[in-house]
């Protein structure tokens, strides 16, 4: 005997979000008119405890095996309500969401009696398709008990280090010939009486002596194949084209005739192609830049033959895991040639290169050329930061850690050069979190002068002999000139330049800014979309070290739960093929962005697709491909999708 549907239709108000625009009462009565509707109720959060627990009553009460919550984005809850489903002892497939906020209230505020209408045809839509859901039980798979961690700065360094002291065997890769990212480079900090450097040493140093660590360098993802719990990397390692026979080589270095600019200080400084990278770093071995070497043989000559091999090999190699920390960091915002005076003179630096100047194992202020004393200093805000700009590189997002690094450094140099003039030129100051705030309440007992601007009447910067500054004082309406002996460019963080070939690796989607998406920002905070792929740090957005540290922890909390259990759940969303109307026509193959469906034989010889499920993350580019229309998806077969059509234009 068919059983008897029986559904249940939950309103939400969403406080005023939905009820501020749309008439919920009527939605409500609408929805009670819907054949196989026995349940139609509003409630002020469904998302709640209270709206929560009353669909678990009303489905052991009412005998209710179908559920339809009308409410905001399934991204936001449709997990939740599938819980609450589930644990009322109903398939949490069974479940249908129609999202009348984003789709109805939010986009048309101004036509209540439409988004009402609207809001009706959702949930009439919805009500549909929960007619012919089926329930889809869940499968589980084995999961490789190895963790890769993809970055080796301070998030990397961080998770690795978590995975490895659960007991779980971990690969650390990092493209850099060392590891620490950009906090071994930096000194004071703004909440911590540690170095940045010293915080990264510390941890390089537990990660190296790890027994469960493994730690690689010059080492970039090539490939990712595979699904959850079973992912197939391969990696290139590229030589430091040094030998470890080599005993001197510092000789190596004073030979090389070749110089570039020295990217571990920012460009201030010139390095050569045989080069270590900085003192401390780790590794602490030099290696041979191979983009800047001429190959002239001067370092064969100074260190002995046998112990330089310039011809060497990069290595390529494979290995499987369960699953992936990606912490691949992000990059400071360079400012264009021209860009407020940058590149035209010795005397206008960055933010991030005065962090390098201020850091005891970078260069010095005599180092770039600059003499003291420094009789005017200006930092300029929001460089790369909360501004459009001709250069595509350009943010208009707050970068939120330039503002407290500003002032944290003023306050530096206020003690380095206390006849000083330091002059702030601001558009907004925003002193990140409660720990920062009294920064700026001493640097305004300090004497250090602030100058708000307008964003679009930005500072003027020339060269007359110093840099000389103009701006407009919105504060007191005067435009003022300044003379300066050193101009700080406050810049702002971008995501990683790698992000593409790893988004492209990982299938993982970005913000309109480009950093790495979450897959929900409460909660799965540490997610993304791709099962089994977690971040952590910077590369998710600008981050302080603070923040990095405990993203990474987060991050490796979920990455090792499916490792420690010995099997994952796979996605039961899943495409699947009618092999009896199969023609074979590839068109499916060829547009799984997963590699998840192939063309098989069977045994009479007929050749058909099959879906991998392990691979499968059901996009249903598959089944809208298919000329056939053997190829479905699981909870949006076509017979679903054509029903709530039917409801659409009733």
């Amino acid at each position: 005997m068919a059983e008897s549907i029986r559904i249940g239709v939950y309103i939400c108000h969403c406080g005023i979000n939905i009820a501020g625009v749309i008439d919920v009462k009527q939605v409500v009565d609408h929805a009670k008119t819907l054949p196989n509707v026995v349940v139609s109720k509003d409630l002020v959060f469904t998302c709640s405890s209270v709206g929560q627990n009353t669909i678990i009553e009303d489905i052991k009460n009412e005998g209710i095996n179908r559920v339809v919550v009308a409410a905001c984005s399934p991204r936001m809850h449709e997990g939740t309500f599938r819980n609450a489903v589930e644990k009322a002892g109903l398939n949490p497939y069974l479940f249908e969401m129609a999202n009348i906020r984003e789709h109805s209230s939010w986009v048309h505020p101004d036509d209540p009696e439409g988004a009402t209408e609207k809001a009706k045809t959702l949930v009439r839509m919805a009500v549909a398709k929960a007619r012919l859901l089926e329930p889809i039980e869940k499968s589980t798979a084995e999961v490789t008990k190895k963790v890769l961690v993809i970055g080796g700065g301070i998030a990397g360094l961080q998770a690795s280090l978590d995975a490895a002291e659960r007991g779980l065997s971990v690969t650390l890769v990092e493209k850099l010939p060392v590891l620490g990212g950009k906090a071994a480079l930096i000194g004071d900090l703004v909440y911590s009486e540690k170095k940045g450097w010293q915080i990264a040493k510390e941890l390089i140093e537990k990660v190296v002596t790890h027994e469960n660590i493994r730690v690689l360098t010059r080492t970039t993802v090539q490939n990712v194949s595979g699904a959850f719990g079973d992912y197939r990397v391969s990696f290139v390692t590229e030589p430091r084209y040094i030998k470890e026979t080599c005993m001197h080589p510092e000789k190596g270095e004073e030979v090389c005739p070749v110089e570039v600019p020295n990217e571990y200080d920012f460009g201030l400084t010139q390095r050569k192609a045989f080069f270590k990278p900085f003192e401390g770093a780790y590794p602490p071995t030099y290696v041979i830049d191979m983009s800047a070497c001429t190959k002239c043989g001067l370092c064969l000559d100074s260190c002995g033959k046998e112990t330089i091999d310039l011809d060497a090999k990069p290595l390529e190699f494979s290995e499987e895991f369960g699953t992936i920390i990606v912490a691949a960091g992000y990059k400071p915002y360079v400012p264009t040639t021209g860009e407020y005076g940058f590149g035209n003179d010795t005397r206008i630096i960055t933010l991030s290169q005065l962090e390098r100047i201020m850091s005891e194992n970078g260069p010095s202020f005599e180092d770039i050329g600059l003499s003291n004393p420094l009789e005017n200093i200006i930092f300029i805000s929001c460089v790369g930061s909360m501004e459009e700009s001709d250069n595509t590189d350009a943010r208009t997002y707050c970068s939120r850690m330039c503002c407290s690094s500003s002032i944290k450094n003023m306050l530096k140099l206020r003690e380095l050069f206390p006849s000083s003039n330091i002059y702030f030129l601001y558009r907004d100051i925003r002193t990140y979190a409660r720990r920062e705030e009294h920064l700026y309440e001493q640097a305004s007992k300090s004497g250090i002068i602030f100058l708000k601007y307008e964003a679009s009447n930005p500072p003027e910067v020339s060269i007359n002999g110093k840099p000389s500054v103009k701006v407009l004082d919105t504060l007191v309406g005067k435009r003022i000139q300044i003379l300066a002996d050193l101009v700080v460019l406050a810049n702002g963080m971008m995501p990683p330049s790698d992000i593409l070939k790893l988004r492209s690796l990982l299938k993982f989607p970005c913000s309109p800014d480009g950093w790495v998406a979450e897959a929900h920002p409460k909660l799965r905070p540490v997610e993304l979309p791709s099962p089994g792929v977690y971040i952590a740090g910077s590369i998710q957005a600008p981050k302080d070290i603070i923040e990095s540290i405990i993203s990474a922890s987060a991050a490796t909390a979920k990455a090792v739960v499916p490792i420690i259990h010995g099997r994952v759940e796979l996605e039961p969303l899943v495409s699947y093929v009618n092999e009896d109307i199969c023609g074979a026509c590839g068109i499916c193959v060829s547009t799984c962005p997963y590699d998840a469906v192939s063309r098989v034989v069977l045994q009479d010889g007929r050749r058909v697709a099959r879906v991998n499920p392990r691979l499968c993350m059901g996009c249903g580019q598959c089944a809208s491909a298919c000329p056939s229309a053997a190829m479905q998806q699981k909870s949006f077969t076509d017979e679903q999708i054509h029903e709530m059509i039917e409801q659409l234009v009733v």
